[in-house]
């Protein structure tokens, strides 16, 4: 029993410390990091970055996150959604429809004390896919609208009655910010940040698009995460080709900070206890697990970000 409850005080001391360091990727940095020249530059703040042990990722010593040097640009039609999306996840985008379901409820549960229909009635998801977030929103008493770049998916959530433009990120920011429309009251966008490559760009048309006292919802991949922290060989082996950038919770704080966002709430998505050091231990498992419900140290997150202004 003793060794149980020193284990366990050991990992949630870890998950405090993590909570409470200041830019943890910098520490990383100085000591694993080798700089590039100056003309390669974080898409973020434009500064110089500096290598990963696999020179196809760098970091930005000042933000933290970490940058595909391999990036490859991919169009998400049809086939995306069956054969490459099995081929990051395991399972085709149809055949995981009970998992994405399950996902987006937990999403809506975890947000629903700060929000209502009376309060943040508009609400705009970017890589609406199918519609599955857009249709519990919509059950819920808000107004929804989906961007969609898959033409095949766009028009699959609006046969179900879910307003969706087919049409990349840029082209809708750019058109909504030309028209002068409204802002909307929650932006929703679920691992979609992370496949763009022009990040400053599009973190100035998120902030157009929350109105202040909105709110900005992210899932994306984490650095924070075992993978990355454990397993470094096989996270560079994993990574997804068109995946340009990598955030964790801090680095994600720090930018969402630039462009007018607080970050109210982080949470673990994937759990993973299995990728931890021992994790595969049954009482390493059940503690982990624990650690993982309180922390934001999972290989993805859920973030939510405030609007200020």
């Amino acid at each position: 029993m003793r060794i149980a409850e020193a284990c366990k005080a050991s990992i949630i001391n870890y998950a405090k410390v993590y909570r409470t360091l200041g830019r943890p990727m910098n520490f990383i940095c100085s000591l694993t990091c080798i700089p590039f020249k100056a003309s390669v530059s974080c898409p973020i703040c434009q500064g110089p970055l500096a290598a990963l042990s696999d020179r196809r990722f760098a970091v930005c010593p000042r933000d933290g996150v970490v940058v595909n040097r391999a990036y490859e640009f991919r169009r998400y039609e049809h086939d995306y959604f069956e054969k490459e999306y099995k081929n990051q996840y395991g399972r085709t985008y149809t055949a995981d429809r009970q998992s994405i379901l399950e996902r987006n409820l937990k999403r809506y549960e975890l947000v629903k004390h700060l929000v209502s229909p009376a309060t943040h009635a508009q609400v705009l998801e970017i890589g609406s896919a199918a519609g599955y977030f857009l249709k519990i929103m919509q059950d819920h008493g808000y107004s929804v609208h989906g961007w969609e770049i898959s033409a095949a998916m766009a028009k699959y959530a609006n046969a179900r009655g879910l307003k969706t433009t087919q049409q990349d990120f840029l082209k809708g920011a750019r058109q909504h910010l030309a028209r002068k429309r409204k802002p909307y009251d929650i932006v929703a966008m679920f691992y979609v940040l992370e496949h763009l490559p022009e990040q400053a760009e599009v973190w100035q048309h998120l902030a157009s698009l929350v109105r202040p006292g909105g709110y900005l919802l992210l899932a994306l991949p984490s650095t924070a995460g075992p993978m990355f922290r454990f397993h470094r060989s096989g996270w560079y082996a994993s990574h997804p080709s068109d995946h340009k950038i990598d955030y964790a919770p801090d680095s994600l704080r720090l930018t969402g900070k630039k462009f007018g966002f607080s970050s109210i709430a982080t949470f673990s998505e994937g759990i993973h206890p299995h990728r931890f050091p021992l994790g595969r231990f049954r009482l390493f498992d059940r503690l982990y697990r624990k650690v993982l419900e309180t922390a934001p140290l999972a290989d993805t997150i859920f973030a939510v970000l405030r609007r200020e202004g």
